[in-house]
């Protein structure tokens, strides 16, 4: 069982604070899981996973007001936060748990998404096992993932990056933790494989940060 990265309340507050000045980040990809829902999809049920502070989550409403919502994440600090962030989204419900188990029934969603949350996942194929089952037929698995094959020199500028911008310590030494359980883009298209997912998009520019990666249950 890989080390996780544990989220106490000092540092769900922190990692909220940062991750405000990059708001675009949230915009962009809500706009990529709107472009993969069908249009005759009038009320989709999104799944969130791994949902932090709610931002996503936030997007999300702002461009489909009509879909409903689920965020769920293991943290209770970080649903605290998402609960004062989506507070007037009257289609938006959290939910404390983990991924493995979600408490949603078969073939309910029409969409699941995941922003960098399967590093902090315990057990990322069942995590996805679980995905799917609750996925609808053709429902698609959105996930952003931090990239395992990002150069090391690289990862230390980012972290001088984090501290020039004002990062608190807690914040960078949760990102650096993050990456020594991130996947790379083989590793996460060999996980959906096994599960049964057909994959349909990728996106990753030569050793980014990060990759997109988008699959349907068929």
């Amino acid at each position: 069982m890989k080390n996780k990265a544990s989220v106490d309340q000092s540092l769900s507050v922190s990692f909220s604070k940062y991750m405000e000045k990059y708001n675009e980040m949230y915009v962009s990809l809500a706009k990529r899981i709107k472009e993969n829902i069908k249009e005759s999809i009038k009320k989709p049920l999104i799944v969130d996973l791994s949902a932090g502070p709610g931002f996503l989550s936030y997007e999300l409403n702002k461009i489909l007001p009509n879909a409903k919502i689920i965020g769920l994440d293991p943290s209770i600090n970080m649903i605290k936060l998402a609960n004062d962030k989506l507070y007037t989204c009257k289609e938006c419900n959290l939910v404390l748990s983990k991924v493995e188990n979600i408490p949603l029934p078969r073939s309910s969603s029409d969409i699941v998404v995941s922003r960098f949350g399967i590093s902090s996942w315990d057990d990322p194929k069942r995590g996805l096992s679980e995905v799917y089952r609750i996925l609808k037929y053709e429902g698609k698995v959105v996930l952003e993932v931090l990239n395992k094959d990002y150069p090391k020199l690289k990862l230390f500028l980012m972290k001088l990056h984090m501290l020039v911008k004002g990062a608190d310590y807690k914040v960078i030494r949760y990102n650096m933790d993050c990456y020594k359980v991130a996947f790379s883009l083989s590793q996460t298209e060999d996980l959906l494989n096994d599960v049964g997912f057909k994959i349909i998009n990728k996106e990753e520019q030569a050793k980014d940060w990060k990759f997109l990666i988008i699959a349907v249950k068929e």
